[in-house]
């Protein structure tokens, strides 16, 4: 059976639709079969409720570096076991990581967008907060996978220089760069309505982060100095 390419695993609300497009321009770059974006499959595997084949047979050894992104499996505990059996030995592992107080709110204003909820959380609280504990869910897929083929890529420095961070993705996959287009259209999953948080839940996230946020700058040596949530600053809601 053949693996997929590459494999986006994360994280949510943090510009993984419009990263995804902007990989696929390469014309030697593409989805899985079913065109697909997120398969929402591979933690099904590692939870024994669908086949191996069920996945990998959504790849096919065409000639083309195909994978997929499905943001859900940064977070959960049996896809990183599940990828360590399944994926080829030189399967790139991508992550995009925003400000998690950021993630967060922009998640609240996606399910306002969608309205289809009485409730303002796409899933419950408890599961959107532990969605910004990013150095743990790292940590739990460094050691499934290895920190070796995973890149780590910070959502505002790849808003500034989205050219440089593809181009880099497809070099690791043997590829050349091409000019991109359309850097700024809108992604499929924007948000389109406003959000009020509760008095004082920014400030909280941001004490819940904090250590979070400093074990990625010690650990995996990221810039997240622009983050309002490293400095520990105000959060303008």
């Amino acid at each position: 059976m053949t693996t997929p390419a590459w494999l986006g695993i994360g994280a949510q609300r943090s510009g993984t639709t419009w990263f995804t497009d902007l990989l696929c321009q390469h014309r030697e770059v593409g989805l899985g079969s079913n065109d697909r974006k997120e398969q929402h499959l591979l933690h099904k595997v590692g939870d024994g409720i669908e086949p191996a084949s069920a996945y990998l047979d959504l790849f096919p050894d065409d000639g083309v570096r195909r994978g997929e992104w499905t943001p859900q499996y940064l977070r959960h505990a049996s896809a990183p076991a599940a990828a360590a059996r399944l994926l080829g030995a030189d399967t790139l592992v991508l992550v995009l990581l925003r400000d998690p107080v950021e993630r967060f709110l922009s998640a609240m204003r996606l399910a306002a967008t969608r309205a289809n909820n009485p409730w303002p959380y796409p899933v419950p609280i408890t599961v959107q907060a532990f969605s910004g504990f990013y150095a743990d869910q790292l940590a739990m897929w460094a050691h499934h996978v290895g920190r070796e083929r995973l890149v780590v890529m910070v959502y505002e420095d790849v808003l500034r220089d989205p050219q440089a961070a593809v181009d880099a993705v497809w070099a690791r996959l043997g590829l050349g760069s091409v000019p991109l287009r359309d850097v700024d259209r809108p992604s499929r999953s924007s948000s389109h309505a406003t959000w009020e948080p509760p008095a004082g839940l920014a400030e909280s996230l941001q004490v819940l982060y904090r250590p979070q946020v400093a074990r990625l700058a010690e650990e995996w040596g990221l810039d997240v100095s622009g983050w309002p949530t490293s400095a520990g600053d105000g959060h303008d809601a």
